[in-house]
């Protein structure tokens, strides 16, 4: 009922979009894909409770994969909209009692410039997904379950001079399991903030940050009371090295503070990096980094400290015939003196790899073809954690329908 809910909710926003349209900014793609999937479980080791180590068996199976895509991208003279509604069906050939999942994905852009010097932008990326693993967008491990996660932001822009900006910006976070047994792992956050740039040189903008940030897990149990309030501060810059390479650095504080007294502040330090490298009109070189405390994939442990870095590749070989390479590290550790449960409170560490590749090979001007391959490994201490990994192969035609 909850997918049929969002559903409905997509397809409203683009049935109100689609008679402003002057011209045809609305397409409509569909993909069929024919796979191989070696783990269809996510089953490997885990760690029990007393120190021994449990194996599972994995199944593998093939899958078909069903998706359409819809895509809005309205310009006008102040105003830009763009929708992005991706529902999918997957069809497994060898995964008892559930052989299929339903997926949906959902980013909306939307900018409104009321003058020269005021605009706002708001963004929303919304997943509605099943059996989750390490997710590509943000790569977090989540539990193994039903879950929808939204997550909403908006921005106030306002010039005070040309060279100078101030951002008022609202953020609001969502993650909501469907079965009971999870309830301790749903919450909500909220985030407000205010960034204030300054533009140095004509490539050069350097940034002040502050921000504020309440995280309530509004149906767990008072043994798992993970509520919390955050400080965020610290200061960056932007800059353009020349017109092939582009980086900016974020670095401050943070301090949290726990709901639950009987816990100290966490005071981490926080950091962002990324760099974008065009050598040439066909290829595009991506890199970032960041370290922050983050909402916790454990329900017996308050927070978790995150290290995240990723690398992507884009080339094209012809106007025909594209290549895409991408990976991903995360490191999630999780410190004793941030766990729930007394009995097995230690220290512990999960490392977290994701490598992609895909190759696209245009056929005419609606027609695609793709071969894609996908790895996944997860690789935990904790007690009833499962370490595992996963290969994932398809093959598949994209024909854009109109």
């Amino acid at each position: 009922m909850k997918q049929m809910r969002l559903y409905i909710v997509a397809a409203s926003l683009l049935a109100l979009a689609l008679p402003a349209f002057a011209e045809s900014p609305v397409h409509l793609n569909n993909r069929l894909r024919i796979g191989y999937d070696d783990n269809v479980y996510q089953a490997g080791d885990a760690n029990a409770p007393d120190g021994t180590t449990v194996k599972h068996e994995t199944q593998s199976s093939t899958r078909v994969i069903e998706e359409l895509e819809m895509l809005v991208n309205l310009n006008l003279q102040r105003t830009y909209l763009g929708l992005r509604y991706r529902p999918s069906i997957v069809w497994y050939s060898d995964r008892e009692n559930d052989d299929t999942d339903f997926l949906q994905d959902l980013d909306l852009n939307f900018v409104q410039n009321f003058s020269p010097t005021l605009a706002l932008a708001i963004s929303d990326t919304l997943r509605s997904s099943q059996l989750p693993e390490l997710q590509d967008e943000n790569f977090v491990v989540r539990e193994d379950d039903d879950n929808v996660y939204n997550s909403a932001l908006a921005t106030l822009s306002y010039n005070v001079r040309p060279e100078t900006r101030v951002d008022l910006s609202g953020r609001y976070i969502l993650l909501q399991y469907s079965e009971s047994a999870h309830e301790n792992d749903n919450y909500y956050s909220a985030v407000g903030g205010l960034t204030l740039r300054q533009q140095l040189a004509s490539r050069t903008t350097v940034m002040g940050d502050l921000r504020y940030q309440t995280l309530v897990y509004d149906e767990s149990d008072e043994l798992h009371n993970r509520d919390a309030n955050s400080i965020f501060y610290g200061l960056g810059v932007e800059q353009t090295f020349n017109p092939q390479l582009l980086g900016s650095l974020r670095a401050g504080g943070e301090q949290r503070s726990y709901d639950d007294s009987a816990y100290d502040d966490n005071n981490q330090p926080y950091g962002e990096l990324s760099v974008t490298f065009l050598p040439s009109p066909a290829t595009r070189l991506t890199g970032a980094a960041s370290y922050s405390i983050g909402e916790s994939d454990v329900s017996s442990y308050l927070s978790q400290n995150r290290t995240y870095l990723s690398l992507s590749f884009a080339h094209d070989f012809t106007t025909k015939l594209s290549f895409y390479l991408s990976g991903a590290y995360s490191l999630n550790e999780y410190e004793e003196d941030y766990s729930l449960d007394a009995t097995t409170a230690e220290n512990a560490d999960e490392n977290s790899y994701l490598a992609s590749a895909r190759v696209t090979y245009r056929v005419n001007r609606i027609n695609w073809l793709e071969i894609g391959y996908q790895y996944v490994e997860l690789e935990s201490d904790l007690v009833n954690r499962e370490s595992y990994d996963r290969n994932r192969f398809d093959v598949g035609w994209k024909i854009q329908l109109f």
